[in-house]
This record gives structure tokens, C-alpha cells and sequence, in this order.
């Protein structure tokens, strides 16, 4: 009855919203000022909302518009005309934990994305779309594999060896991004360097479903969310149901339809020689011998016999004349051209479909999703289908209550990778001119066993095959025979109450969860080269958490100019994971892909539990609108530190000042908005799972490329240390931060300028430090090691144009930041091991940048000149001396980051908008330049001084080179002594250089590094919408039709594929290039359409 009554008393508001030309405003928020009563604008601008009596003021609110306050009198019809806010002042942004506020009232960087910006361009994965788009974002898209990883920071590290990339949290619930590397669990170093390229976690959600991303940088932003988010946080917020008018056509329902079609292709490839075939010393080298390089004849002296039915036989070897005489009937040789035949333009297709609507009192949306991408490498796939539903309803004029529940499935076949011999691109780039991987069964077919199987069983590959037991996997045999399959399940959302005891008071419970199921096999069949057995392994990877949130926010009016606000909250998070491995080698045979046909198998278990505990809270006062104070604190207990010391507190200050009000600039046209801030954060980060703890392992022997030694062996079950000691002493990690920044705009909004300014110091990192191996242990977790991290932001937002039918929008943003290693603790301590391979891999080095480059490197005088050998004795007389001294050669940071947006409109109709994406300076190791030099498959092994051509013999090599440096030598107690001037020794650039200290498996790998400057036309759109006239008398609200692309342009000086691919996926060890998966660009149309 009482709820019946209170109905009864209310009465009907109607009315339109409206702009300054006097068009209607779809989508404007009427809103009961404290209460949660409301509706939105139909698609005429109207709306209707039931009132209680004692409601006085209607808030209306609309993107772009000024927002109004509305008191009501007598009439019950309303005629609403918004202005544009030009300044921007009322927008309001999502911070820590989900409470609104004012982006003017922030002393912090914010910046935020529209769900628009995102999709735009078609993009499937809503944080790669982010790349270009936020100062001091940086996004690394690790390959264009079908689902594959992305690597994100914000403003550069802040831990040695934790984890850098930040929170994300999607309507208020944390959502883990967590990369789940594959292979076998007692060889994890290797599983980051083969294998697959794994997704994040992230790929599970659906652009179309984001209504927008904000990001919070600094730990002043974040420090309401506790240790998660020392890193910052993506607070990612999805599109709600309406509040409509249930009169409204289609009885309240907006429906919304979108595709996108696109066709992916390789966007670089390696440079490699075409001039001389598989061999060794300038003669060519059997199909038996398993000769690996390509440093045979030159193709001119070959010829083909034409009578045979391919050019080759099904051994491989070559057919006709190798010594270049004339042979009646022979043909001319002609290379074959394995890596550009072998990928194929790949296809992704997306379909969205949503409808939305509801009452003045309940809304609801729901949406669907299917993502089907075929990559450019034959047989790769990726697939994901989202199922989302919200809704929100209005209980009373005090209680409401919201929710959501996103149901996810995905996952696909993906290639093997890297250092790896089944790797698709170590063999593919390795494999000679003079051998045809797909053994003629013609460009487009990818699945005839021809192609990789000869007719005795044995696999068919340039190195001889199975009969080899050092080979790699032919390309073909590798996608067919060696799949490896994932599928993920995931169901994630939350139920939230709120309640308004009183106009000023507001309550809040949420409680969210996100549980998935990850399911990975891959398989290996017999006579593959990695394991000529066979192998097959299945894993299985449950997460699951649960995030509980009470949140009290109060609100007072102290005066007329004195404003301020209370929250506080309680959180508790509890995660659970748990993993099984099972792996089986020496398969009896291969037809079957099941574990039952293997004859040993090793299985792994794990589980892992982690708690936290929380209080927090955050004042805040409001001084006539243009000074705001800011004030946090959170106390947070984890379950991974000591008893004693798993209790710390962070608090954080912030201030911004509005000076442009108090100096009566606001309705200045030249200079009306002006706003400097600042802020001060601690933060903490506590210990991984069982740190403080000493545990044993089962134990496994292995060098990584074969299966090894396993316990149990026959029966009898083996244990072993784990290989780091826990330390029940350890503390929680600390980051201290302080900003500054400045907001000003110009000429009524058309130019603004956004400058931050920001440094941190990290303490207490939680390293795996070095231990004497008496102890049986070969680390211990320790508390050590300092980092500062130091860092600007521009962000410049203009509008050059802008005419009642013509706008353009120019916005650029450019960060920098550097991240100094200044403490490891010890100091006998000076590097620590992030990722890669043993003499050239990425760490962190006291007194250099983060993500160093480090390994083996040239010997140089005191002003850096490379020393070359002038001791005529010396088998290296007249090369550069390798240094004993293992060092640093580059660092995997940019110089600065920086994106282009712009866009144009004519009339609302036509719309063209572009992202470009720089990233200047910076280092990558090219160790796949490295390895083809190795293999004589690169230009550099040919000289550069002369074509090789008949009338020089085909001389391939440059005999009389000069390597620039000082001489000198290393003489018997291993001293340099430095010789008499320039060095002008002439050598020979031969097979032996390159295959020594020339090539990519000699003593140095500075020779390939090389700089990872890129700038890239990340996204372009062309759309047209179709005008309200063009769809009048049909029941379509709108219509849009693009063209889009994506990496359509790159402008790069590094010469292996494009810089932007990572191998070790998303982590610290950024930088590597080993055999990885090339990346794409993208082109196609969408099509959007709203009934």
C-alpha cells in the first residue's frame, strides 16, 4: 500500500529539450535533484517523468551542454533550451572507486575516452583502440596474431619486478588482464620466449559495450583503490538502458544493429637476400647433409630440368645443372619466395546487436556479440562471443538498485612463435631460396599433407626432415600438425543498492565478482623437431574473485560559498586460482590427440589464494567554485605479508585552483578558464602469493628444448627446493609521488593546453635477490632496491575551424618519461634479470634506465671508439675485439610518446577522423637479424660494393673491408693496450665472420640493436550518417555507413618487422625480436543502424 500511495501523489512532467537551433536533444538526463528520479530525452527531444510533491528542482544534463538547474512551479510542461558549454566546466568523470566528480574540482591527470572514439575504426580489442589517444598511455599490440596480447603501462614502471600495468575496472568491479602463459609450468622462462601468443584477459570485453574509459595516472588518482592499482587504472564504464518515456515507439526499445568487415594483411616484413641457395662455402649442400644456411651458389648458376614435374624431387634436392654449364633444355633458375606466398590476407568480422529502453522507473540493456577473426597466417583463428545484460530500477523515491551480468566465450587456434623449433617464423625466414616449403601444391593451399609429409611418413622439410636430428619445422607441417587450441569461459558482473536516507546522504553496497575457466591444448605430432615423440599438453586455469564495496557519501552546503563532501567505504576482496597441467610425451601415434596415447605423462597441480582487507576514506571542500581541497586515506591487510606488518596506511592531497574565477576571467572570450593543481600520494604493494614462505617443488630437469627429466620415474616420486627462498620478514612495497599541472583554455574553448608534470619514488621493492647456492636456494625475496620514475605530459586540444555546417578538430598529446634504476640494495648487486636469453636480454641496471638492453657488446676505448685487433698473431686480426665484460647496449624506452586525433564534420552527415601514433627513440634487439646473418639469408651478407654477377664470379663477399675504430689488442693478463692511431687493416666480410662474432650467435649482440622509432596511421573512418530527412516516414532513428582502416601507414627505419611486436607478450621484457609474429593493417567498411 505504501508503495501505491506514494504513486498516487505524484504528477506528470512533460516537455521537450532543445539546443540553441532549436533541434532536439536525444539522450538529456532529467534528473530529481537528490534523488535518483529520471529519465532521458526521446529521440524527439521529449520526455515524461512522474514527480513527487516535494520535488523542487529538475537537473538536466547532456554532453556538451551546459547543465542546468530547473525549478518547478505550477505547470507541469516544460520547454528546455541548452547551451553549449564551450569550456567544458560541468564535466563530470568516473574516479576511485566510482565515485562522479567535476573534472574541474580534481588537484590530478585525468583524461578520459568516449565509447565512440573507441569503435570507431572498428577496433575488437578496447584497449588496443586506446593507443594514441591518452598522454602518457603507452600500448604495445604484441603481433597481429588473431586474439593476441597487449602490453600497457602507464607512465613507465613502478616496480623492478612486480607487475606495471595498471587496474581495470568495469562499472566499479575490479576485472583481471591477466596474460596466462602456456607450456609447462617448471620451465616458465622458456614458456615466454616459444610457444604461443597468449590474449589478456581484457580481450574478453566488447568495445560496443563501453560507454567510456577513464584514466587515472597518478597515485593520487588511484589511491583510493589500494595496492591493485599502484600502476594506475583504466575505469572502463558500459552503456546503461534508457530511462525513456514509455509512450515512445517500439513501446520504449531502442535498438541498435553494427558490423565491420575488415581484411587484415602483413604490414612488414624482414628484408632477405634472394641471390644465393641452401649450401655451405659457396657450393650447394645436400637435401641429406641438414645443412641449415644459405651459403651456396649463386642462383645464376643454377638451372632447373623442365622435364621433371617439379623443380625439385620429394627429398628436396635440387634438379639440373649446379655447376652453371650450358645443359640443352635446362631452364634459369628462379627463386622461390616461401614468406610472401605463405601469408594469406586474413578476415575479421564483427557483429553488434543491442537493445535498450525502460520506464520512468526501471531500464534495461542487453547486448550481443560475435567476433570471428581468421588471421594472415593460414589456419589461425580467433573467436568471442559476448552476451551482456543490465538494468537498473527505481524502488522508491529513496532506493534503487542496479546491476549487470557479461557472459563471455572466446578463444581460437594460434601458431607457434619464436625461439622455437616448431616456430612458424624461425623456419619460414631461415628456409633458402631454392627450396619450396609448399612443395608446388600452388599459393592458397595450406592444408595438402604434400606439403610437409613425404611418402615414407617422415617430415618434409629443407633441412632434411625427420631424418635430421637437428631441423626445424617445415611452416606448413606447423600449422597443420602442430595446433595448438584455447577457449576461455568467463562470467563476470555486479548488484549494487543504493539508498538515500536523506537529500544529503547517499549509501551504497556493491558486490562484484569475475570467474573464468582457461582451457589450453596444444599439440605436437610425431616427427615434429621440437619433440620428434610427439608431446601433447592440456591445461586447465580457474580464477575466481569476489570484490565487496559499502560506500557512505555525504554531501553539505556549509554556506554560499563554502561546499564540501564525506566518503567513506569498506572493501574486502578474496581470489582463488587454481591450475592443472598434464603433459605427455613419446606418443604412440598421431592420429589421435588425446593424452591416452602418450607413453610417460607429467602432471602439475597448484592453487593459490589471496585476501585483502580494507578501510577507506575522502574528504573534500569547494570554495566558491574555483579552490578544491581533496583528502584520502585507505588502510588495506593483505594476506601475502607477516601478521605484523600486513596493516599499512596510504594517504593522499590534492588542490586545484580555478584562478580564472577569482580573477573575474570567466566570461572572457580570450582567456576564460584557467586551473593549476597539484597532489601528493603514498601508496603500498604488497608481496606476491606465499613469499614469506619456503616450499618444495616436484622435481623436473630440462633444458628447455627437450622434454628432460621428470619425477616420478618408475614410480618413485622426487621433490626439490624451490628455487627461491621465502622471507617472512618482507614489508609492503611504497610509492611516494608528487604532481603538479596546469589547465588552460583559449578563445572560448578552441585552444586548450593541459600540462602535468609528475615524480615518484619507489621503496621497499620486493626483489628475488641472488643467495649463495650453499644455501640450496638460488634467490630470496627481499625488501630492496629503490626506483624513480620521473615524467611530463602535453595535451593541446584545438578547434581551427568551426561553422554552423563545417568543424575540425585537431588534439595532440606527447609525454616523456624515464625510469631510473637507482638502488638493487646490495650494493655488490647491480642488475636483475627482467626477460629474454641468456648474453642478450632486458634488465634492470643501477644507474640506467629502466628495461636496459644487456649483453654481450664491442670493446671500446675511453671515448667509445670499438677496438679492433691489430696483433698480426691473432686469428681476429683486423676485426673488433669482443669485450669480457658483458654490458649495456640499449634501453627498450622511448624517448617520448606521443598521438595526433583530428576530425571533420560537414552538416552532421560527413565525418573523417584520424589517429596517429608516434613513438620516437627507443631500442630493440633485432635477434632475428641476427640469426639470418647467421644463415646468409640477410642483404648484409652480400657485399655492398659490387653486385655479385658473372663477371666477378659471383663474388659475394666484400674482401676488403675496413672496420672503423682504434687499433689496439688485449694482451696475456687480458689489459688493453691501444695501438698507433685509425685502424685501416682490410678483412674479409666472409662466412666465418658472419657465422662468429659477426652473426647473432657470437659473443655480441650490440650489432643488432636498432632504434624502435615508429610513427603509424593507427585509425582512419569516413562516415557518412544518413540525415533525419533521408530516414523520415521509416522506422529507422539512424544510419551510418564507413570506411575504415586501421595501421594503414607505418614509418619505421627498423628493418625487421614492425617495432611495435613484442615476443615475451605483455611484461617488463619489452624489446626482443626473435622470430616474431608479424603485425597488420586492416581496411573495411561498418555499418551502423538504430531503429
Amino acid at each position: 500500500m505504501g508503495s501505491m500511495d506514494l504513486f498516487a501523489q505524484t504528477r506528470i512532467l512533460t516537455g521537450t529539450a532543445k539546443d540553441s537551433n532549436g533541434d532536439a536533444i536525444i539522450g538529456a538526463s532529467i534528473l530529481v535533484k537528490g534523488t535518483t528520479i529520471g529519465t532521458y530525452t526521446d529521440v524527439n527531444g521529449g520526455f515524461s517523468l512522474a514527480v513527487t510533491p516535494d520535488a523542487k528542482i529538475l537537473v538536466v544534463r547532456y554532453l556538451g551542454m551546459k547543465t542546468q538547474e530547473i525549478a518547478l512551479g505550477a505547470s507541469n510542461s516544460l520547454d528546455i533550451k541548452m547551451e553549449e558549454d564551450v569550456l567544458g566546466l560541468d564535466e563530470v568523470v568516473v574516479t576511485a572507486v566510482g565515485v562522479s566528480k567535476e573534472k574541474k574540482s580534481l588537484g590530478y591527470s585525468v583524461q578520459d575516452v568516449g565509447g565512440d572514439a573507441l569503435t570507431q575504426a572498428g577496433q575488437s580489442n578496447a584497449l588496443t583502440a586506446l593507443s594514441g589517444k591518452v598522454a602518457g598511455l603507452s600500448i604495445i599490440q604484441s603481433s597481429g596474431s588473431p586474439g593476441g596480447s597487449v602490453d600497457i603501462k602507464i607512465r613507465g614502471a613502478t616496480s623492478l619486478s612486480g607487475g606495471n600495468s595498471p587496474l581495470i575496472i568495469v562499472d566499479g568491479v575490479p576485472l583481471d588482464n591477466s596474460e596466462n602463459f602456456s607450456g609447462n609450468p617448471d620451465d616458465l622462462s622458456n614458456n615466454y620466449l616459444s610457444s604461443v601468443n597468449n590474449s589478456n584477459r581484457g580481450v574478453d570485453i566488447n568495445p560496443d559495450d563501453i560507454e567510456s574509459i577513464t584514466v587515472l595516472k597518478g597515485p593520487a588518482a588511484t589511491a583510493l583503490y589500494g595496492i591493485s592499482a599502484a600502476s594506475g587504472a583504466l575505469i572502463i564504464t558500459t552503456k546503461k538502458g534508457d530511462w525513456l518515456n514509455s509512450k515512445k515507439v517500439g513501446g520504449g526499445v531502442n535498438v541498435t544493429y553494427s558490423t565491420n568487415l575488415t581484411f587484415d594483411k602483413v604490414n612488414k616484413l624482414p628484408e632477405l637476400q634472394d641471390q644465393y641457395v641452401k649450401g655451405s662455402g659457396g657450393a650447394i649442400r645436400s637435401y641429406e647433409s641438414g645443412s641449415s644456411g644459405s651459403w651456396g651458389a649463386a642462383g645464376d648458376t643454377i638451372s632447373w630440368d623442365p622435364t621433371q614435374k617439379t623443380q625439385f624431387n620429394k627429398n628436396g634436392e635440387l634438379i639440373g645443372n649446379i655447376t652453371g654449364d650450358t645443359i640443352s633444355g635446362l631452364i634459369p633458375f628462379k627463386p622461390f619466395d616461401n614468406m610472401n606466398t605463405f601469408f594469406k590476407t586474413g578476415q575479421t568480422w564483427e557483429n553488434n546487436l543491442a537493445l535498450s529502453g525502460g520506464s520512468d522507473i526501471s531500464a534495461f540493456r542487453f547486448s550481443f556479440s560475435s567476433l570471428k577473426q581468421d588471421g594472415i597466417v593460414p589456419l589461425a583463428n580467433f573467436k568471442r562471443y559476448t552476451t551482456k545484460m543490465s538494468g537498473q530500477t527505481k524502488l522508491s523515491d529513496k532506493l534503487s538498485a542496479s546491476g549487470s551480468a557479461t557472459y563471455s566465450n572466446s578463444g581460437g587456434r594460434r601458431i607457434q612463435q619464436g625461439s622455437n623449433l616448431s616456430g612458424l617464423m624461425l623456419d619460414l625466414l631461415r628456409t633458402p631460396i631454392s627450396f619450396d616449403n609448399s612443395n608446388g601444391v600452388g599459393e592458397g593451399v595450406y592444408d595438402d599433407p604434400a606439403s610437409y609429409i613425404l611418402d615414407d611418413g617422415q617430415q618434409r622439410n629443407y633441412r632434411g626432415g625427420s631424418y635430421n636430428p637437428a631441423f626445424y619445422d617445415n611452416p606448413y607441417w606447423t600449422i597443420n600438425q602442430c595446433p595448438f587450441n584455447d577457449k576461455v569461459n568467463r562470467v563476470y558482473g555486479f548488484g549494487q543498492v543504493d539508498y538515500l536516507p536523506a537529500s544529503w546522504l547517499n549509501l551504497t553496497y556493491r558486490l562484484g565478482t569475475d570467474n573464468y575457466s582457461e582451457y589450453k591444448k596444444q599439440f605436437f605430432a610425431i616427427n615434429s623437431a621440437a619433440f620428434h615423440g610427439g608431446q601433447i599438453f592440456v591445461s586447465q586455469f580457474n580464477y575466481f574473485h569476489v570484490n565487496s564495496d559499502v560506500i557512505a557519501t555525504a554531501t553539505k552546503k556549509f554556506s554560499d560559498n563554502l561546499d564540501g563532501s564525506l566518503t567513506v567505504g569498506q572493501n574486502m576482496y578474496s581470489q582463488r586460482t587454481k591450475s592443472i597441467y598434464s603433459q605427455g610425451d613419446d606418443l604412440v601415434f598421431s592420429d589421435f590427440q588425446n593424452l591416452s596415447v602418450a607413453g610417460s605423462v607429467l602432471t602439475r597441480e597448484s592453487a593459490s589464494r589471496y585476501r585483502t582487507s580494507a578501510v577507506y576514506g575522502a574528504g573534500s571542500l569547494s570554495y566558491k567554485s574555483m579552490l578544491y581541497l581533496n583528502i584520502t586515506g585507505r588502510n588495506e591487510m593483505t594476506s601475502t605479508l607477516p601478521k605484523d606488518k600486513n596493516s599499512f596506511f596510504y594517504p593522499s592531497v590534492s588542490l586545484a585552483y580555478v584562478f580564472t574565477e577569482s580573477l573575474g576571467l570567466s566570461s572572457n572570450k580570450w582567456f576564460p578558464y584557467g586551473k593549476i593543481r597539484a597532489s601528493w600520494a603514498s601508496v603500498g604493494k604488497d608481496a606476491p602469493p606465499y613469499a614469506l614462505e619456503s616450499y618444495y617443488d616436484q622435481a623436473t630437469f630440462t633444458d628447455g628444448w627437450t622434454p628432460g627429466v621428470a619425477f616420478p620415474i618408475e614410480g618413485v616420486v622426487g621433490y626439490s627446493n624451490y628455487y627461491i627462498l621465502g622471507n617472512p620478514l618482507l614489508k609492503p612495497e611504497k610509492v611516494n609521488s608528487l604532481e603538479f599541472g596546469a589547465d588552460l583554455r583559449f578563445i572560448n574553448n578552441r585552444i586548450g593546453i593541459d600540462f602535468t608534470y609528475y615524480s615518484s619514488k619507489s621503496l621497499n621493492q620486493i626483489l628475488a635477490t641472488p643467495v649463495p647456492g650453499s644455501s640450496g636456494y638460488q634467490y630470496m625475496y627481499q625488501n630492496t632496491g629503490e626506483l624513480s620514475n620521473k615524467g611530463m605530459e602535453i595535451m593541446l586540444t584545438t578547434t581551427p575551424i568551426k561553422t554552423k555546417n563545417f568543424k575540425w578538430t585537431l588534439d595532440l598529446n606527447w609525454s616523456k618519461n624515464t625510469s631510473l634504476v637507482v638502488s638493487l640494495g646490495d650494493t655488490s648487486i647491480k642488475t636483475l634479470f627482467l626477460g629474454g636469453f641468456e648474453g642478450s636480454a632486458v634488465y634492470a641496471v643501477v644507474g640506467e634506465q629502466y628495461g636496459s638492453l644487456y649483453g654481450g657488446r664491442w670493446l671500446r676505448d675511453a671515448n667509445g671508439n670499438k677496438v679492433i685487433d691489430d696483433d698480426p698473431n691473432s686469428g681476429n686480426f683486423g676485426y673488433p675485439i669482443v669485450d669480457n665484460q658483458v654490458g649495456v647496449v640499449g634501453n627498450i624506452n622511448p624517448d617520448w610518446i606521443g598521438g595526433v586525433n583530428t576530425g571533420f564534420t560537414w552538416k552532421d552527415m560527413l565525418t573523417i577522423s584520424a589517429t596517429v601514433d608516434i613513438r620516437h627513440g627507443g631500442d630493440m634487439w633485432n635477434g632475428t637479424r641476427g640469426a639470418l646473418t647467421f644463415f646468409g639469408r640477410t642483404p648484409g651478407t652480400i657485399s655492398a660494393l659490387e653486385t655479385p654477377s658473372a663477371s666477378n664470379n659471383y663474388l659475394r663477399y666484400d674482401t676488403a673491408h675496413v672496420f672503423e675504430g682504434v687499433k689496439g689488442h688485449v694482451d696475456a693478463d687480458g689489459n688493453l693496450v691501444l695501438g698507433d692511431g685509425t685502424n685501416d687493416t682490410k678483412v674479409a666480410l666472409d662466412q666465418s665472420w658472419f657465422q662468429g662474432n659477426g652473426g647473432g650467435f657470437g659473443s655480441q649482440f650490440e650489432d643488432f640493436i636498432e632504434k624502435s622509432s615508429y610513427m603509424k596511421l593507427r585509425e582512419l573512418a569516413l562516415t557518412y550518417s544518413f540525415s533525419k530527412k533521408c530516414l523520415k516516414g521509416t522506422p529507422v532513428a539512424g544510419l551510418d555507413i564507413s570506411f575504415i582502416g586501421r595501421n594503414l601507414w607505418l614509418n619505421t627505419k627498423y628493418t625487421g618487422i614492425d617495432p611495435e611486436t613484442s615476443l615475451t607478450g605483455s611484461g617488463n621484457s619489452q624489446g626482443m625480436d626473435y622470430f616474431n609474429m608479424p603485425n597488420t593493417k586492416s581496411f573495411g567498411f561498418s555499418l551502423k543502424l538504430t531503429l
